[in-house]
């Protein structure tokens, strides 16, 4: 369960982040907005007393002629704002005026104002100033906003350390609150399991009490068809129970596992050696490319059911007179198996669910290929306990699974949490 803890503080990690990041860029957004909704009034305002800041007084009596449309304006602006004009006459500058700023000088003014000019937009940013550009009195009005956007900034700053560290102190409690979080449902697993467990060998008395009647009755009377469906079905149920103790055993809480160097290309030769009459018997072209020499770090009981259940998997569903390939070699930091048999591709979308247990892609095969659908979800399981990948890849003319093996598990006992 020590994936899921993970999980769910990787889940509370991410969404707080997102939300604290959310909240942080709306409120960047609704200041800036806000500012640059300010700043068109106030160079509104400009534009209209002539480039020049009025007086509380005038501004009443403009406001009250409805010569403004936003309501920033107090007494102290004419004190506050900084900011410069530039009177343009057709393309000529007519005037400057920078007496209400120290930072900009006549011909920086007039450069700044070309570049607005040429933006063809009426108001706009320009750096740390808000510019308006008026093409019927020719002005352009240039407003000091650097001290509302460094405060705007150090606000965001400030709130950013503060999301960074409220997001660490939420993923710490939650890397502690998680282990109670987990607690019912490895109880429950544990539970499951240890059902799975008792009930598997509860029932396998019955069946070999039953399996014993059936040859004692085929000795005695002659086998006929119902002795053998008796013996079937007892073989068939027989080898559930044992797959799913194999799953069982594999899925434990925590399961320790000897890693040893194994030759892997040995495990693949002589595994895929018991099929050869089952795919002689269907008429099967079968194509190894097996890397020799191929060491890996792994179990080596487990590897070899892994691949018995991947070539298994293909002797059952390969189309009479098809084909199987079967491919070994390291690539990389891994190394990968490939086991591909010819079949009819059905939807792609149905792959996915391969390795679950019970899964089947076609319900109606499953009498005639016998089986559990439990041997991919083994093959999974193996597979993850040797830090690897295993996927199905359908292609135009059958189905490919693929194995990555990590090259670089370490040898000795070591324990896997689930």
């Amino acid at each position: 369960m020590k994936k899921l803890r993970v999980k769910i503080v990787i889940a509370v990690l991410i969404s707080a982040t997102f939300v604290f990041a959310l909240a942080i860029l709306l409120t960047g957004t609704t200041l800036r907005i806000r500012l640059n909704n300010r700043s068109d009034s106030m160079t509104e305002l400009l534009e209209a007393n002539k480039g020049q800041m009025p007086p509380k007084s005038n501004f009443e009596r403009m406001e009250k002629n409805n010569q403004i449309r936003l309501y920033y304006y107090d007494e102290e602006s004419p004190y506050r704002e900084r900011y410069f004009t530039v009177i343009y006459e057709g393309d000529k500058v007519k005037s400057v005026n920078v007496t209400h700023i120290a930072a900009v000088d006549e011909e920086s003014a007039v450069k700044m104002a070309d570049d607005a000019r040429n933006r063809k937009t009426e108001t706009g940013n320009y750096y740390d100033y808000r510019f308006r550009v008026s093409e019927d009195t020719g002005y352009v009005i240039f407003l000091d906003t650097s001290e509302s956007l460094h405060t705007i900034n150090s606000l965001l700053l400030t709130m950013s350390l503060v999301c960074l560290v409220f997001i660490v102190l939420i993923t710490v409690v939650f890397h502690f609150v998680a282990k109670r979080v987990v607690r019912p449902f490895e109880e429950n697993a544990r539970t499951q399991k240890q059902f799975i467990t008792d009930a598997s060998h509860e029932l396998k008395t019955p069946l070999a009490i039953i399996s014993a009647n059936a040859e004692v009755l085929a000795y005695k009377d002659g086998e006929n068809e119902w002795i053998r469906n008796i013996t079937d079905q007892t073989a068939r149920i027989s080898g559930l129970i044992n797959e799913l103790l194999t799953l069982n055993r594999l899925e434990e809480i925590e399961i320790n596992v000897d890693i040893a160097s194994v030759d892997f290309s040995e495990i693949v030769n002589k595994t895929a050696d018991e099929f050869d009459e089952v795919f002689v018997g269907k008429g099967v072209a079968v194509q190894r490319e097996i890397e020799p020499g191929v060491q890996l770090n792994g179990n080596k009981e487990q590897l070899t059911r892994l691949v018995s259940v991947l070539v298994e998997n293909a002797s059952k569903y390969v189309d009479d007179n098809g084909r199987v390939s079967l491919t070994l070699k390291k690539e990389m930091r891994y190394t990968v198996m490939r086991v591909f048999n010819t079949c009819e591709v059905g939807n792609p979308e149905d792959y996915k669910y391969l390795f679950d247990r019970f899964y089947r892609p076609d319900a109606s095969r499953t009498s005639k290929t016998g089986g559990h659908g439990i041997g991919l979800s083994i093959a999974k399981r193996i597979v993850t306990l040797h830090n690897g990948t295993i996927e199905a890849q359908p292609e135009e003319d059958g189905l490919c699974f693929i194995v990555k093996l990590s090259n670089k598990l370490k040898q000795g006992k070591i324990k896997r949490d689930k």
